[in-house]
């Protein structure tokens, strides 16, 4: 469900000099304070690989931010997240706040500045993964102002280019297919064995978008910006369903021939078949958002409705591609509730 956090903590410049004796860091050292930074989590990662520092800023009158990045599933050595782990999740952050402050209460103020949601699926055959990679080519190019990116990042944040990645975003959300095992081996990183053959659909809620959400204005929900608020499992489908499923969209994926097959069984008039494959056709060609351009808004969204109840992905697997398999199981699959 959960994948990684990062929040704002607020500590007094007297507790970031502790922080600093405690680690070992001695400030004078480095002309910049980024420098300061980097060397703090690289001390702090040694006993708590899932922490690390990523900046720390004045707020004046002696007032401090501290930028804490958690990983909650090297927090937790496990890939499977769930709400019932939240009071471990907790209490694991007040032990690493205590260990580095010798209280937790600055926890109490927290506020959430990104968040990432994911779903792992494993798909042990490589001419699958490869399938999945290529069908999201076809794949809408925006959605929801997301532009479609491909391109991975090292540690240092650089762009990696890899055929098994793919992004949509925009400045306050953003959604990432990837193989986990590819961009392990991309940054030269150990695979972990919940990692292998891990196909990651993961949904990054950035601070623009939490502060939006925080609005009590009637433009935003009145959502906290606490960790324990986004660690529902209601809340994670909600956002999975509304960002994810209108980019991979649902149903299965077939080959022409069988999905024909299907249509021909299928409870629509002869009329509507053959316009069903006709969209089909077009969007395999020319790729989904293509039938745009000649059909209206609702006519559009109603073939992908019809498409949908009978269980068939718009976009179809290459006919010519013999490793491709004939029909794929669409791995992405989350229920609206509970």
């Amino acid at each position: 469900m959960i994948h990684t956090v990062e929040m704002l903590l607020d500590v007094d410049y007297e507790e970031v000099l502790l922080l600093f004796k405690r680690n070992k860091i001695k400030e004078e050292v480095y002309e910049k304070f980024g420098a300061v930074v980097k060397k703090l989590t690289q001390n702090v990662k040694h006993e708590h690989p899932a922490f690390a520092f990523t900046w720390l800023s004045s707020k004046g009158k002696s007032l401090w931010n501290i930028h804490l990045k958690i990983d909650i599933v090297r927090l937790l050595r496990k890939s499977d997240i769930t709400e019932k782990d939240y009071p471990i999740v907790e209490a694991q952050i007040r032990k690493f706040l205590t260990a580095q402050f010798g209280h937790s209460s600055h926890f109490d103020q927290h506020r959430l500045t990104r968040i990432d949601y994911k779903l792992d699926v494993v798909v042990p055959n490589k001419n699958h993964q490869r399938l999945i990679f290529h069908l999201f080519e076809k794949y809408t190019k925006k959605y929801r102002f997301k532009e479609m990116i491909k391109y991975g990042k090292n540690e240092e944040g650089e762009a990696i280019k890899y055929e098994t990645s793919q992004y949509h975003k925009n400045n306050s959300v953003e959604f990432i297919i990837y193989s986990k095992e590819d961009e392990r081996l991309a940054k030269n990183e150990i695979i972990e064995p919940y990692e292998k053959d891990v196909i990651r659909y993961e949904l990054r809620l950035k601070n623009k978008h939490l502060n939006a959400m925080k609005r009590t204005d009637g433009k935003g929900k009145g959502r906290p910006k606490r960790l324990i608020e986004y660690f529902k499992e209601d809340l994670y489908r909600e956002y999975m369903c509304e960002h994810i499923t209108p980019i991979a969209r649902k149903g299965d994926y077939y080959k022409i021939t069988k999905a024909e097959q299907i249509l021909e069984a299928s409870h629509f008039t002869r009329k509507k078949k053959e316009k069903l494959r006709s969209f089909l056709i077009e969007i395999s060609k020319n790729g989904i958002d293509s039938p745009k351009e000649n059909l209206s808004a609702p006519t559009y969204r109603q073939y992908l409705k019809d498409l949908e109840s009978i269980g068939i992905n718009p976009i179809l697997v290459p006919k010519n591609r013999t490793d491709f398999p004939t029909f794929m199981k669409n791995p992405f699959h989350i229920n609206s509730s509970h």
